[in-house]
């Protein structure tokens, strides 16, 4: 073939290919979990938790957590919620790509912003799960997770994040100045485009 109607025939043979455009940068998301891990804390408020693997080739399908839930004295708004992401990127963990600081809304925050985890634990705590007008208050006690339980972690109030590898670390504190943390998180997760 001649060079002359390579080149006029490429732009028509790539009309002719079908695919989607894949999302690089952020949009609607799907956040699925690699690791948890409870850390440093006072263990006021301790979650121990197992989580599931994630299907690339089921996106829709719920990871499962199972464990048990450990609050020393009443989980309720009183605390200052503290959250850190670091993103993945060049082969190592650039900090602090996120912050979140939410003052005195330690239980309404889950509730608001994770409702399906909010549920997981209102219901196994036996706190209110669907009045929203209601006070956020999970009574102390341990609790036990035994069958894996469905959980959705995408964030209600955030609906565009930028895709890549996180690693989350949220603490709970009385104020934002506190030495110490009550209870502390840590998640590898993942971010991908919504298929």
């Amino acid at each position: 073939m001649p060079p002359l109607a390579a080149i006029l025939l490429a732009p028509a043979l790539l009309s002719l290919v079908q695919s989607k455009t894949i999302n690089s940068f952020a949009g609607p998301y799907i956040v699925f979990s690699h690791r948890y891990n409870p850390c440093q804390s006072q263990g006021v408020f301790v979650v121990h938790a197992r989580i599931s693997h994630f299907n690339p080739k089921r996106p829709y399908d719920l990871q499962t957590a199972t464990g048990n839930i450990t609050l020393k004295e009443d989980f309720k708004d009183g605390y200052w919620a503290a959250g850190t992401m670091a993103i993945r990127s060049n082969n190592q963990w650039k900090e602090n790509a996120f912050v979140f600081n939410i003052p005195r809304k330690g239980c309404s925050v889950i509730r608001e912003n994770i409702p399906d985890l909010y549920r997981l634990f209102a219901e196994v705590t036996g706190g209110p799960v669907a009045d929203r007008t209601a006070p956020c208050v999970l009574p102390k006690g341990t609790y036990f997770v035994p069958e894996p339980r469905a959980v959705n972690v995408t964030l209600a109030n955030i609906p565009i994040l930028p895709y890549g590898r996180y690693w989350y670390r949220g603490t709970l504190s009385r104020t934002r100045n506190s030495p110490s943390a009550l209870a502390c998180v840590e998640f590898d997760c993942e971010v991908i485009p919504k298929p």
